[in-house]
């Protein structure tokens, strides 16, 4: 469906990509953006699925994928017999791959977000990411002013949003800050409780992201030290999503709060860092994995991915990296689509690259850029925050990448009919059955289910052996619902 528009990526082995980019047009004035995140097909045996399914049909099965030359005039080449003969030796190897890490089935999933049959130049001002926002203040906040010691205001997207944060609890000893999107109320305040118990147990640098009525947290912010509190309302209705917001202001806090609590002279090195994470209430993150990953240096990528026509993809740079679209998709505009994108709103054709909501890590160095030099301020307002985040990095000249030692997993299930439950919001799930928990080879994995469920993947992190235990959960689970004659999807 969209093959003919993608660029295509040349092959040129040991040099990063760059991202397209085009001049900054600052006569662009709309104000809002709008869609959502498209993702992979299930290449492996955990579930990789589609949100949409319109696009599982796509011709992403002939893979044709090379690497993007670093060069601003975009110059396209292909090199099919390489990508071909990449993608066959993935296919013989998958079926007895039981681990994320094996780069032959990394290889096609990876080249399944580059993939074309037809080469074409990507137009430069396809995508909105060098768009700007209207102002309607004088503009004196550039992005974050801390005001006291628990609060400030911030300069998002053209408007100027107070917050409430602790700011000196703003560190981590492993040098890595996490944001996690939570709802102020209804299942938030459970949700953030089953993290604390669990993955964030024991834990500095791990901060909850919550908008609407400071009454609805005003407890819990005094008690737990651990919200992060902007003041909006928590709406998460299409084109008035608070998401983006939450996520730009946690970049633009973090941000501020690091440079404010190093020039305070006591501890410095406590507020160092090298990376924010952003991920979900209902996602679990292994923070120690996250961390091997941005320790892995890079002749170790370069050994490990030698030959690899997709390594410059993998894990280089860690600027940013999750579970990423290495291709510019294409907006829809179908009004039965879940996410319909109006002209009004976002007049491009094409999406930025970006990394799955889920879970992605940015760098230091792209969190200086999105935020010192006055992106989250000035960019047009997309209130989907994985696209969002993905136009910074268009403007940053930041590609986003895969991980190389562990995956972000963004789904659970795999079946036809999961995934149309999931494109149309269906939340029947008395006849789903996930499969088994187990976080070995994983830095996230999104869709957790309850609360059983998070514990089950906490427990195979310090003992990988409790995933049978899951699994064997899991085929009782199976015989119970064929036992009542139910029929049963994955």
């Amino acid at each position: 469906m969209f093959d003919t528009n993608l660029i295509i990526f040349s092959k040129q082995k040991d040099v990063s990509p760059t991202s397209l980019r085009g001049q900054k047009n600052p006569g662009n004035t709309h104000n809002d953006d709008d869609d959502k995140a498209e993702n992979v097909k299930d290449t492996s045996q955990e579930a990789y699925s589609n949100i949409n399914e319109n696009d599982n049909n796509d011709t992403e099965k002939n893979n044709s994928a090379s690497n993007e030359k670093t060069s601003n005039e975009s110059v396209v080449e292909n090199n099919d017999g390489d990508d071909k003969q990449t993608t066959e030796n993935a296919k013989d190897t998958k079926n007895t791959v039981d681990g994320d890490a094996e780069k032959e089935v990394q290889s096609e999933e990876i080249q399944n977000h580059t993939s074309s049959g037809t080469a074409k130049e990507m137009p430069k001002f396809e995508t909105g990411s060098f768009g700007n926002c209207t102002r309607s203040d004088n503009g004196e906040v550039k992005f974050a002013e801390i005001t006291s010691d628990d609060g400030g205001i911030l300069q998002v997207t053209c408007k100027a949003i107070p917050f409430r944060a602790q700011i000196k609890e703003i560190h981590s000893p492993q040098k890595i800050i996490t944001g996690v999107l939570s709802g102020a109320s209804g299942d938030g305040p459970a949700r953030r409780d089953l993290i604390r118990r669990t993955w964030a147990s024991g834990r500095d640098g791990i901060f909850f992201l919550v908008a609407g009525p400071w009454s609805d947290i005003e407890k819990e912010y005094g008690e737990k030290g651990d919200l992060i509190w902007i003041d909006e309302e928590e709406v998460y209705n299409g084109e008035q999503s608070v998401l983006t917001l939450k996520t730009y202001s946690f970049l633009a806090i973090v941000y501020a709060a690091m440079q404010k609590n190093q020039q305070g002279g006591d501890d410095t090195g406590k507020y160092e860092y090298t990376h924010v994470f952003k991920t979900d209430d209902d996602s679990y993150f292994n923070v120690d994995a996250f961390r091997t990953e941005v320790d892995t240096p890079d002749p170790s990528i370069e050994e490990q991915y030698k030959g690899w026509p997709m390594s410059d993809f993998v894990g280089r740079d860690h600027d940013f990296v999750g579970q990423c679209q290495l291709k510019f998709k294409e907006v829809h505009r179908e009004d039965d689509y879940k996410w319909p994108l109006r002209v009004e709103t976002y007049p491009e054709s094409f999406y930025p690259r970006y990394c799955q909501g889920a879970g992605f890590g940015i760098s230091k160095k792209f969190l200086q850029c999105a935020v010192s030099q006055g992106h989250i301020a000035n960019v047009r307002f997309m209130p989907f925050e994985d696209v969002a985040v993905g136009m910074l990095s268009e403007r940053c000249g930041v590609s986003p990448q895969w991980p190389s030692t562990a995956a972000v997993k963004v789904f659970r299930y795999k079946s036809d009919e999961a995934k149309k439950r999931t494109q149309t919001g269906d939340k029947r799930n008395d006849d789903l059955v996930a499969p088994g928990a187990c976080m070995s080879g994983k830095i996230v994995q999104h869709r957790i289910i309850d609360d059983e469920d998070m514990e089950d993947h906490h427990k195979t992190v310090s003992d990988p052996t409790y995933c049978e235990v899951t699994k064997e959960k899991r085929a009782a689970r199976i015989k119970e619902l064929e036992g009542k004659n139910i029929t049963w999807y994955d």
